[in-house]
Order: C-alpha cells, then structure tokens, then sequence
C-alpha cells in the first residue's frame, strides 16, 4: 500500500470513528456531515471525497472484513467443509474487532437501533449471503442455476451471523464468542454439516 492510500485508509478510519460516536450521543439523523467532519478534524468536502453518503462512514471496512472470510473460502476442499468453514467465519469476526473493539461493538449497537443504518446492514448482508452462495456451490461441484442447497446453506449461516450480532448489540461482549455459540446451536442438529456434506441436488420447476 504506497503513502497515499495509507493516508486515504487512515483519514477513513478517523472520520468512521467521529461518525460512530456522534451517531450514540445525537442519533443518526440528528448528526450532519459537517458535524462528522469536524469532530475528526476534517472538511465536509474531504469526507464527500471518501464517502458517497452519510451513513456509509459506518460501514468504511465491512467489505473487507467480509473479504477474509472469502480469502478462507478460496482455501477450502471438498473435504471436511464445515469445519473449514465455521473457521473462516470465527476469522471474520475475530478481524471485525481487532483493532478497536470499542468502535466495532458501537458499530453493532447502530445497526440494530438506527433505521437506515439497519438497511444498509441488511443491504450488505444480502450481498454477502449471495457471495457465500457462489462459494458455496463451487465447494459442493453443482450447477448455480440449479443446486438449490448452497442457497439454503447461505441463508442459515447469514442468519446466524445476525444473531450473533443482535446478540452482541444487546448484551455487549464479543462478536466472536456469540458467533461461536450461535454456531454451535446451528450444529447440534446436524442439518447444515449434512447440507454442505450432501451431493448436489437440483429443484425441478
């Protein structure tokens, strides 16, 4: 990464951070730009630059974070697929607070209580679920158009995702250790292991 574009990640961060902090003390519609900029030293000109809109500041690395789970999934054989799994998930939200746990538990708490934050959340999830799909099905050898079951597998573990975090949200602690239990409850009945495990399946119209 050259000089500039650690200067463009490091601005990004502390105008995310401004932003996450005035979004708990004013509320999200509340806060304007000019405010975020300020508080990070910054002008609102210089955070247009960085962000097309207001409520993207809190969501400055979730692509990346959900990269390392994608960076995993490339590694993963068709053998023993959900354990190498789960991993690549217990590594995503281990990555998701490192650093500062702090700004990514007040992250957590504004998905959940502000409005449009919550459907820009629900927006990169639904990005993320059909992502995991692909990989997914890649995994298993099927057909995109057919194989119905990377689709199912994606939406339990997306699903499970979102109750870890509406867990954290709720009761604070970390990501990773309600994401491990919130697996764990996912794999005492067996069903996802055995849809990952299973031959393709198609679902004939």
């Amino acid at each position: 990464m050259s000089s500039r574009d650690r200067r463009r990640a490091r601005t990004r961060q502390e105008l995310a951070r401004a932003a996450a902090v005035l979004f708990e003390q004013q509320g999200f519609a509340a806060t304007t730009v000019e405010e975020i900029a300020a508080a990070a030293d910054y002008s609102a000109s210089t955070f247009f630059r960085l962000f097309d809109r207001k409520e993207d500041a809190l969501f400055v690395d979730l692509d990346d974070s959900v990269g390392v789970v994608a960076r995993h999934m490339a590694k993963v054989t068709s053998a023993g697929r959900w354990p190498a799994i789960r991993e690549a998930l217990l590594r995503h939200a281990a990555a998701w607070e490192e650093g500062d746990p702090e700004f990514a538990a007040a992250r957590t708490r504004l998905f959940h209580r502000e409005p449009a934050l919550a459907r820009v959340y629900g927006e990169h999830l639904e990005r993320w679920q059909a992502e995991l799909a692909v990989d997914l099905t890649r995994l298993r050898g099927g057909d995109p158009d057919d194989d119905v079951m990377p689709l199912v597998a994606a939406g339990a573990i997306v699903s499970t995702y979102r109750a870890a975090f509406r867990r954290q949200a709720r009761v604070g602690g970390r990501m990773v250790d309600h994401l491990e239990r919130a697996l764990d409850l996912l794999e005492t009945s067996g069903s996802l292991s055995s849809l990952l495990e299973a031959a393709p399946r198609t679902v004939r119209a």
